[in-house]
């Protein structure tokens, strides 16, 4: 019996995607209403190696990303280099190499190809895209007014309704004064029980109270004014004993200017967001999807001190945010933002009748491409009928059928697709009526 062939597998490694030309014209489009959004705020693209020395991460990235996520390996000039897990490093790097020529402030964002070995889950791959905005040299509150007025003019421009999602903010000083005055913690106990309640609505209230309880020296006490620490809004969380008045300022003020150019009923003010307990020192935000079937943070961020201190003896202080494209995709998909003719094409094709005329019809469509009309031709001549199903499978919107009766006339038959009517048109006025449907 003859041994049968071992074929190679066709699926993508795991946690990662193949993107056929529907997914890429998606991810094209997703990615440009990012792009318009964030350029139109005055911010520059840049990009870096997606390979860098793995001291950078040791240096710049959390303890979780450097010994389980990172994937990282010996090149063949004996260097332990990285493949990105995010892009703040780079950043990092990048402009301490050139802050004393940078013109201030600094508006910088990218949508770099980042990579993480974990799990793959919903809304988490192990290799994604990430938008990642940043604004350096502006130490007052309105850089962070400018940043969350872009991640909601994001959400905007891909007209997502209000109500689908909500902004939720606060600040690393309430946060650290609540855990070191009003608590009384240790930096070690402060950090465990930042930790918890970062995940406490993810838990149920007896697990959150039998994992925190070990970490308080006074439960009973203590555990009430987490409570009521969680429970506090805008107006009553400057009430508690404790509390950075300067920060509660901060926060109000920042709040009041949000109102005023109005995002105000997708903006909440929420004492339990942690992000980044090693690495924001001071607002930090965190923008939610309300959708019951993806109820999750899609992007967040917050400021970060000196982001460079480790390259200069410059400082220079940032604020940023990042958001991942998977997340972000399921987000649109939820909610139907996701337009129903993007994967229609608005081009030509141009059948070949006849061997005898492919240089003719070669010559109409670069008449065509001049002017900004997508073509394709075919390349070998087939029966009609198969020609007119390629086009319509490959979801092109017109026909222009070319034979040596047309050429002989100076004319064209044009078939509008979608609506199957089809007309002789000549060759001077093609260009126009095309434009007219395809450009408008």
């Amino acid at each position: 019996m003859e041994k049968q062939k071992a074929f190679l597998p066709t699926a993508p490694y795991k946690g990662t995607r193949d993107f056929y030309p529907d997914e890429m014209r998606f991810r094209n489009w997703m990615f440009s209403v990012m792009r318009k959004t964030v350029q139109s705020f005055g911010y520059e693209e840049y990009d870096g190696p997606i390979l860098e020395s793995f001291e950078l991460y040791l240096a710049k990235s959390g303890e979780e990303i450097v010994q389980r996520q990172l994937y990282d390996f010996t090149d063949k000039g004996d260097r332990h280099v990285a493949i990105r897990p995010e892009m703040t490093p780079t950043l990092a790097r990048m402009v301490a190499g050139e802050v004393r020529n940078l013109a201030k402030p600094i508006r910088w964002f990218s949508i770099p190809n980042l990579w993480r070995y974990e799990q793959p889950g919903k809304g988490r791959l192990r290799e994604h895209w990430q938008l990642n905005v940043d604004l350096f040299g502006v130490n007052s509150y309105r850089a962070e007014v400018e940043i969350i007025l872009i991640a909601n003019a994001i959400l905007e421009n891909f007209k997502a309704p209000k109500g689908s999602y909500q902004i939720k903010v606060s600040h690393r000083g309430i946060l650290d004064s609540f855990l070191n005055q009003t608590l009384a913690l240790a930096p070690e106990k402060a950090h465990a029980v930042s930790k918890l309640l970062d995940k406490k609505s993810k838990i149920s209230k007896e697990a959150f109270e039998e994992e925190i309880k070990p970490l308080l020296s006074n439960p009973e006490k203590q555990l009430t004014l987490i409570y009521k620490y969680l429970d506090t809004n805008l107006q009553t969380i400057g009430d508690l004993e404790g509390i950075d008045p300067s920060s509660v300022e901060f926060i109000r003020n920042l709040f009041s200017d949000l109102a005023s150019l109005g995002i105000k009923d997708q903006l909440e003010f929420d004492p339990s967001i942690i992000r980044g307990f090693d690495y924001y020192t001071g607002c930090i935000f965190e923008v939610f999807d309300t959708n019951p079937e993806n109820r999750r943070s899609l992007y967040g961020g917050g400021r970060y001190d000196n982001l460079i201190g480790l390259f200069s003896n410059e400082q220079l202080s940032g604020i940023g945010f990042g958001l991942g494209d998977v997340t972000f995709k399921n987000f649109l998909e939820g909610h139907g933002l996701v337009p129903k003719d993007l994967n229609s094409k608005t081009a030509v094709l141009i059948p070949l009748m006849d061997d005898k005329i492919f240089p003719e019809v070669l010559k109409l469509a670069e008449e065509l491409r001049k002017e900004g009309i997508g073509v394709e031709t075919m390349l070998e001549p087939a029966k009609l009928g198969k020609q007119i199903q390629t086009a319509e499978k490959k979801g092109y919107r017109f026909l222009i059928f070319l034979g040596e009766s047309e050429l002989s006339e100076n004319k064209v038959q044009l078939k509008d697709i979608v609506s199957g009517e089809q007309s002789s048109v000549s060759r001077s006025d093609l260009i126009s009526i095309l434009r007219k449907s395809l450009l408008g």
